[in-house]
Parts: structure tokens; sequence; C-alpha cells
């Protein structure tokens, strides 16, 4: 009996679900556009895609029972998640695309007589006679689409009532218009309530199925139907609606490990074939931290091969020779991996390791190839030459080097002072010949790749004390665009500019202005005409031939929030150049007390318009094919642009 009080309890919370629905369902079409799209996105990013060939081939040979019943088969998933037919029916789950592909095919193959936009019709006209009561209107609908009892036809199941029962419908042509396809639970379904031992409330739970849950239903419904309906669809390869293709499981490199996983590297190859992935699982409470590095088949998400394992450590607990000079003692020590590459063929893969080495192997079969020796300290950054010769690995003792990547030899030193600081970035020019190079005291220098000889120092801040300075070669080579800082610890001087050089000769060209805190990130479109900045609250896309800004993105959703966490401030352009992904601060979809988070928005380029939105995500990058977006959150994700949920 306590069974079946409990449901009777739901169901007064149903009623109540219900009417909430149904008043913010009835705004208007744009009102609606903007709320529930928004509400059931993550749903419909991760749903499989549906295949509609038997609903076409049962429409095609007018057997209109098994239409409706395989329209049912599609639609339950959303409608009612988990098959639980007791919780309240969830018509806004329904992906529009979904509801259109499903409307014209009944429409077509019934010759304009059923369909959601027949009944969508009949349900405005009869909520407009009763604007007030839903139940009455839900009522009279059921009597113009023949899904109600007629006077004096008597209850074959004695729980129906009002409304008929799967096998009392009349799946023909010669049914009312807008009767197919049907909205009720079928037969089968209710009969299973039944089935259990113990089930002192079933009659009850039927009697809603077969009667209440058709008046709090159908309002949902019509209104979402008008909605859907309406929605524009994201055209197929577009990142207007991304879809979450797979996800790549860190946790089963560290079954054993109560300690919270954190990644340190990660690379996708040339080919967007394979992703290597370096991480650790540790936190100061664990007793023991582990580390490792693998590659991931990015188009199944699983691993290929685990590439190097070991342990993982903070360095003011490390041993002799410590991997990290002193105070650094924060930093993760062991076998990390700090950095990794792939080669321009996609055959190798290198990775710079906190225990000072550079290790490379096949990115094919995981076989070890060879280890660079020689740095004092911790690798922290790690190039490989586009043309696929050279390796340049910068490590926390104030050098770099330029390796042989194919016999392994060591080509030249270069040393950094100590007012320079630690390298954290190592960038390539194009043509291979040039080396850009930003360091934890906002350096920034330009090197000759050659002869191992500084061009110039372009940015000389010396400090700490803001967000490290980034840098970025042009895809056609002529140009390095860098961010520059205040100069100094206490300097009253605000530069938060963007400065173009010449990528040869490091002589500067302009420099952009406009941003109101230091850049923290930039990148070049591929086709070299747009520049995009980020100082972490906005964004701005630049024209490179008038040096002006095109768009100014806002990127912290919250603005007024007594809570403002610290935005990574990435950005990256897809490979065709249309769409630009930039770190945003997003408040949560639901929750009862929303902090901003870590999220990402795709912009259209052309239009400077948002078009989505990744919640929970930090780190990202497009894989080079642009089949992918990579995201790292709790797990990390790979998104694919809009591939159509039905086929």
């Amino acid at each position: 009996m306590m069974r079946g009080h409990m449901r009777q309890l739901k169901r007064l919370a149903y009623l109540g679900l219900g009417l909430v629905l149904a008043a913010a369902l009835s705004w208007p079409v744009s009102l609606q556009a903007q709320i529930d799209p928004t509400a059931q996105q993550t749903n419909w990013a991760q749903a499989q895609a549906v295949d509609v060939g038997a609903l076409r081939s049962h429409l095609a040979a007018q057997d209109w029972p098994a239409a409706d019943a395989e329209t049912r088969r599609i639609l339950d998933p959303w409608i009612h998640p988990g098959g639980d037919i007791l919780s309240p029916p969830l018509a806004t789950n329904i992906p529009p695309e979904v509801l259109q592909t499903l409307d014209r095919l009944w429409v077509e193959a019934s010759d304009g007589q059923f369909g959601f936009s027949v009944q969508q019709q009949i349900w405005a006209e009869v909520r407009a006679a009763n604007p007030v009561d839903s139940a009455v209107a839900a009522k009279a609908f059921g009597d113009r689409v023949g899904w109600t009892r007629p006077p004096g036809m008597a209850d074959p199941t004695f729980i129906a009532g009002d409304w008929l029962t799967e096998s009392e419908i009349n799946p023909s042509l010669d049914a009312p218009v807008g009767h197919l396809p049907w909205a009720g639970v079928s037969w089968e379904q209710i009969a299973k309530l039944f089935s259990g031992e113990s089930c002192g409330s079933c009659t009850i739970d039927a009697m809603y199925i077969q009667g209440e849950r058709f008046n709090q239903y159908l309002p949902v419904l019509f209104n979402w139907v008008e909605t859907a309906l309406a929605s524009p669809i994201p055209e197929v390869g577009s990142w207007q609606r991304p879809q979450l293709a797979r996800t790549i499981d860190l946790k089963s490199l560290y079954p054993d490990s109560p300690c919270p996983i954190y990644t340190t590297s990660s690379a996708i190859s040339p080919n967007g074939a394979v992703i290597a992935i370096g991480s650790y699982s540790y936190e100061r409470s664990c007793i023991r931290g582990e580390s490792a590095l693998a590659l991931w088949n990015a188009e199944r998400g699983n691993r290929i091969i685990t590439l190097h394992r070991g342990p993982a450590l903070e360095a003011s607990a490390q041993g002799n020779p410590p991997q990290e000079p002193a105070g650094q003692g924060t930093r993760i020590v062991g076998d990390v991996a700090n950095a990794v590459a792939f080669t321009p063929d996609s055959q190798l893969v290198a990775a710079g390791m906190s225990y000072g080495v550079v290790r490379l192997w096949s990115a094919t079969t995981g076989e070890p190839i060879r280890t660079f020796q020689g740095h004092r300290y911790a690798v922290r950054a790690i190039a490989i030459s586009p043309d696929g010769q050279t390796l340049a690995s910068a490590s926390a003792d104030q050098t770099l080097k330029l390796w042989n990547l194919q016999t392994g030899q060591l080509l030249r030193t270069m040393p950094m002072t100590a007012a320079d600081g630690m390298v954290h970035t190592l960038r390539f020019s194009p043509n291979g010949q040039r080396l850009a190079t930003a360091t934890d005291q906002n350096t920034l220098q330009l090197w000759d790749a050659t002869n191992g000889q500084l061009v110039r120092t372009l940015v000389n801040r010396a400090t700490t004390r803001y967000p490290l300075l980034p840098l970025a070669f042009s895809p056609d080579g002529q140009t390095l665009a860098t961010g520059d800082g205040p100069a100094g610890p206490v300097s009253d001087h605000r530069d938060n500019s963007v400065k173009l050089w010449n990528a040869t000769t490091g002589a500067r060209q302009i420099t952009l202005t406009g941003h109101t805190e230091p850049v923290q990130h930039l990148a070049f479109s591929p086709d070299t005409q747009r520049l995009a900045t980020s100082d972490g609250k906005t964004a701005r896309l630049w024209n490179r031939q008038t040096h002006e800004t095109v768009h100014t993105l806002t990127l912290n959703q919250s603005v007024g929030h007594p809570v403002q966490p610290t935005n990574l401030g990435e950005l990256a352009f897809s490979p065709d150049g249309q769409t630009l992904a930039t770190s945003t601060l997003l408040l949560p979809l639901v929750e009862s007390e929303p902090i901003p988070r870590q999220g990402i928005t795709l912009w259209s380029v052309a239009t400077g318009q948002s078009l989505s939105q990744l919640h929970d995500v930090g780190h990202f990058q497009f894989s080079p094919n642009g089949q992918f977006l990579m995201a790292q959150g709790q797990q990390v994700q790979l998104w694919q642009p809009y591939q159509g949920l039905v086929r």
C-alpha cells in the first residue's frame, strides 16, 4: 500500500509539473525557441541517429497500424526516458528535426489527413475555444480526432474511461482527420503494470496512463510541436548544433585510483586519426600518484596503446637528482608527459618528459624509437618542424635544444638567462626557418632555427604578475603575432595591445589596441585574413587588411555575478575558417544556485553571432581535418559538426 500511496503523490507532482510546462509553452513561439531547445540541447547532442526506413516502408504500404506503432517506438526513448511510462511524458525532449521528419512522412503518405502538423492545427482551434481549462481543451481535441469514447460505448477494460485504448483506435483512412499518429501508451506497456507482484496501485497507475496523462500531455505536446515545426535545422557539417560523437575515458588508465585525473598534454595527429594524451592521477591526500601517456583512436574513442606509465608527485617531494629547479615545488614530476607532438606525416609521436628527456614512439605501433637526452631538468615544451626533420625542446634548465629527429643527434643548444624565465610555448614558423618562444616571465623571443641565433627579443616584461602572453605565426609565414602586457611588476603603464612582427626579421609592423586586459590567446584564420584575440573577458576578430576590429565577442555570460572565475581565454579557428571557438564563462543550464563555469562558445566568423555552447569543458582544439573538436572536462569529449539526427 505504501507503494500505491507514493505513486499517488507522484501523480499529484506530475499534475503540477504539467501545469508549469503548459504555462511556459503558451509563450510566443520566439520565446519557446530560445528556452526549450537550449534546455534539451545536451540530450540531442548525445542522441543516436534515428532510422526512419521502417516507417517509410510502412507508410508507403499504407500499413497504418505498423506505422503508428513504429512512430511510438521512435519517440518513446525521448518521451519516456528509461521506459518510465509513469513519469511525466517529456514532449520537449523530442528533437525538432525528428518531429519535422515524422510529420512530413505522415502528411505525404496520408495526403494531408494524418500528421503532427494536422493535429497541431486542430489543437490550436480547440484551445482557442477553451482558453482557460486545458483539460477541457484536451477532451475536445480527443473528440475531434476520434481518441475519446463516444457516448454509450462500453469500456471493455474498466480502466480506460473517456479515452480509447490502443486496440480501439481506428488506424485507417476511414478515421477522422488527425487520428494518427496516436499519442497514447501501448496496451502492452500498460499490461506490464499488472505483471508485478504486490502491485497495490496498478489500477490507479493504469487509469492515470489512460486518462489524466492525456490531459497533461497534449497541451505540452502540441505547444512543442508548434515550436519544433517552426525551428530551423542546422546544415549538416555546421557547428550550429555540435553533436557529442564519443568520449575518451581517462579513468580506464587509473581504475583503482581514488584521486582526480588531470590532463597535462594532448595533441591530435595531422591526419586526425590518433589522439595522444598525457595525464596523471594525484593529489596530496593520495598515498601514491600515477601518470600515463596513451594513444587513443579518434574515430572510436578507444585506447590504442599506453606508451608510458609511471609515478606522479609534487616536485617538493622529488628525489635526487631533482627534476625541477628550486622554487618549482608545486610542479608535478615523476614520469609525466609535459608536452606531446606528432610529426607532420602522423607516423611518430614525441613527448617532453618531467625527468628531462624527450621520447619518440611510432604512432602506429607504439614501439619506442629513440630517446633524446641532454636536459638537466624537466622538458616543458616541444615542437616539430614542418618538414619533420627537426625537434625543438625547452627545459626548466633554461635551455632550448634542437635535435635531428631522424638520428637523435643534438644540433645545437641555445641558452637563456635567468631573467628570461622558463619557456612554456615553442612555435616553428611555417617554413621552419624561425622558432618563437614565450616564457613564464613574459619574455617573447624570435630565434633563427638554422643556426640557433637570437633574432630579436620582441617583448620583455620580466614579470609573472599577469597572464602568460601568447604568440602565433600566420599560416602564410609572413607575420608573427604576440600579446603585450604591463611593463614591470608595479608599473602603471597598461599596454594590453597585440603586436604584429615580420616573421623573418622581427621588425615590428603594427600595434593593435582595444583590449582592456592583457591578451591571453590569439590565432590566425587559415586564410590569414582574420586574427582572433582574447583577454578572457572579450574576444576580438580583426581584419588583417584594415587592422580594424570586425567583431567584439563577450566571453562572460554572467557579468555582475558575485563569483567570477578566471576564464582560460583560449580560442581557435576551425580548419575551414568559418567558425571560431572561444573559452567562455557560462552559467549552468540547470542549477539552484548557478555559478559561472568554464565552457566553450562557437561563433560564426562571418557574422560574429553565437552558434552554440558547450558546458563544463576547458582546454580544446579542433582536429586538423575539421572532423571534430576535442574538449577536456571530467572526460575528454570529441564533438563533431552537426550530422543530422535522421537517416
